[in-house]
C-alpha cells in the first residue's frame, strides 16, 4: 500500500500541528531532517528534537513507531510542527514530491483494522470516542475500543457453537436418536441467546443519546407558553413570546446542558389544526420532530378548559416518552380531567424546579445503566443483531429439532456475527464506516 500522510490535529493556527505518516516508506522522511544519519538506527518510541529541512525549515519533535507496534500496524512517523498552517502545507508539498499520498477520511484506522490491530467494533468505537457528546458516552466508547463488545460477541459465538456441536453430532450420526438432554441443551441455549442478544440491542437508544445528546421537544396548542418555557430553560430570549396565536410557524432548536448531558431543546409550532397551508406545514414539521425526540413535553394551559386541540395533541403524543405539564398555575386552574405530571407557572417560576428535576431524571436514565455492561451498539451493529434475534426466535418456535434447518440458521447467524466484528466484510461496508471518520484518524 502507498505511504499516506495527514494532519492529525486541526490544520489551523495553533501552538502545534501534528502530522502522521504511515506506510513502508515512512522513515524516508528522515532524509529531510538533521537526524537523517539515524535512518537505519532510529529508536522506536523515542521523541527526537530535531530540525525539519525541506521546502521550509522548522524545529520539530519527531517520533517513530516501528511496524507492527504502531496505531496502523505499519511504520509510522509523527511530527509536531509549529502551528502555522503554511509550515505544514509546505511540508506536505515535500511529502507529495516523495510519492506519499494524502490519507482519506479514516484511512489510518482502516489500515489498523486491515492489519489486525483492531476489529470493526473497535474501529467504530474510535469514531464514537471522538464524537460522543457526553462523558458517559466517552466512557463506553473507550471500553469498546478496548474490546468490550468484541468480548460479548465472542461469548455469544461460543453459545452458538455449543448448540451446533449437538446439531452436527446428530447429522454425522443420524442413526442415533437425539436424547432429551441434548434437546434441552439446544433450547435452553436458544433462550440464553435471546436474553444476551436483546440485552445488547437494548442499549441502542442510550448509544444514540450519548453520541448525539438528548433531544426534548415542547409541543402544545398555540399560546400555552411553549416559547416562554424554552426561554426559561435557556435563560435567554431565544423564542418570540406573543399573545398572537400561531407566532411560531416552524420549530426553533437550541442547545443547553441538563444534569451534565447536552440537550437539544426544540420549541415547535403551535398545533392548531386549521386549513391554513402555512400553519399545516408547521404542524407537519412538528409531528416529524416528535418522532425523533427522546422526550416530549406536552404543555397545556391550565387556565382554560380542555379543548379539542389539547386532546389532539395528547393523542399525537400517546405512546411517546412524554411529560404532561400544566402551565399557568398562577391563574385559576379550570382544566379538568387531565392527570398532569407537573403543574407549573413559567411566568412566576412556581413548580419549575420540580419540572426541571423530572426532565433531568429522564435524561440521565439510560438503558446502558440498567444493562450494566460496557457495551453499546450503533445502527449498523443493531441491524445485524436484530437479524440474529429473528433467527433465534424462529428456531425457538420449533417443538422438535429439524437438524438441517437448525444447522443452516445457526451458521447464518455466525456469519452475521462475523460481519459485526469484520471477520468477514465487503469493501462497501468498510467504505460506509470509514467515510464517516475525520481526516487524520
Amino acid at each position: 500500500m502507498q505511504t499516506i500522510y495527514a494532519a492529525i490535529s486541526p490544520l489551523v493556527s495553533s501552538a502545534v500541528i501534528v502530522v502522521r505518516i504511515s506506510g513502508s516508506r515512512a522513515a524516508e522522511i528522515l532524509k529531510n531532517t538533521n537526524i537523517r544519519g539515524l535512518i537505519d538506527n532510529i529508536k522506536p518510541r523515542y521523541v527526537y528534537n530535531c530540525r525539519y529541512q525541506g521546502s521550509v525549515t522548522d524545529d520539530v519533535l519527531l517520533t517513530y513507531f516501528k511496524s507492527p507496534n504502531s496505531y496502523t500496524g505499519e511504520d509510522v512517523i509523527e511530527i509536531s510542527f509549529h502551528g502555522n498552517p503554511l509550515i505544514v502545507s509546505s511540508a506536505f508539498r515535500d511529502f507529495e514530491a516523495m510519492g506519499f499520498v494524502t490519507a482519506e477520511p479514516g484511512e489510518f484506522t482502516k489500515r489498523a483494522f486491515l492489519n489486525g490491530k483492531m476489529d470493526l467494533t473497535q474501529a467504530e468505537a474510535v469514531a464514537e470516542l471522538i464524537s460522543s457528546k457526553t462523558v458517559q458516552g466517552i466512557d463506553y466508547s473507550y471500553q469498546q475500543l478496548k474490546g468490550s463488545l468484541r468480548s460479548e460477541i465472542e461469548d455469544i459465538k461460543d453459545i452458538f457453537i455449543a448448540i451446533l456441536t449437538v446439531i452436527e453430532a446428530h447429522i454425522d450420526f443420524p442413526e442415533e436418536d437425539i436424547e432429551d438432554a441434548h434437546a434441552e441443551i439446544v433450547f435452553d441455549n436458544l433462550k440464553l441467546l435471546h436474553k444476551r442478544l436483546t440485552d445488547i440491542t437494548g442499549t441502542y437508544a442510550s448509544h444514540k443519546i450519548m453520541r448525539d445528546g438528548f433531544r426534548i421537544a415542547i409541543v402544545g396548542k398555540p399560546n400555552t407558553g411553549k416559547s416562554s418555557l424554552m426561554n426559561y430553560l435557556l435563560k435567554e430570549e431565544r423564542a418570540i413570546v406573543s399573545d398572537v396565536a400561531g407566532t411560531t410557524r416552524d420549530y426553533i432548536e437550541s442547545e443547553f446542558v441538563l444534569s451534565g448531558v447536552p440537550v437539544s431543546l426544540v420549541d415547535t409550532a403551535g398545533m392548531r389544526f386549521t386549513e391554513d397551508a402555512v400553519e399545516q406545514a408547521g404542524i407537519d414539521r412538528t409531528l416529524s420532530v416528535l418522532k425523533d425526540a427522546d422526550l416530549v413535553v406536552v404543555l397545556l394551559d391550565g387556565s382554560q378548559a380542555i379543548e379539542d386541540e389539547d386532546r389532539r395533541v395528547l393523542e399525537a403524543t400517546d405512546g411517546l416518552r412524554r411529560l404532561i405539564v400544566m402551565n399557568k398555575s398562577d391563574k385559576d386552574n379550570v382544566m379538568d380531567g387531565i392527570n398532569a405530571d407537573c403543574v407549573v407557572s413559567v411566568k412566576s417560576g412556581n413548580g419549575m424546579a420540580d419540572f426541571i428535576s423530572r426532565c433531568g431524571e429522564v435524561v440521565t436514565l439510560s438503558d446502558a445503566d440498567r444493562f450494566n455492561k460496557a457495551v453499546m451498539v450503533n445502527s449498523r451493529q443493531l441491524g445485524f443483531f436484530n437479524q440474529i434475534i429473528e433467527c433465534v426466535d424462529r428456531l425457538s418456535q420449533y417443538d422438535s429439532i429439524d437438524f438441517d434447518i437448525f444447522e443452516y440458521e445457526l451458521n447464518s447467524s455466525l456469519r452475521l456475527l462475523s460481519e459485526i466484528t469484520g471477520l468477514s466484510y465487503t469493501e462497501d461496508i468498510l467504505t460506509n464506516i470509514f467515510n464517516n471518520f475525520c481526516i487524520g484518524k
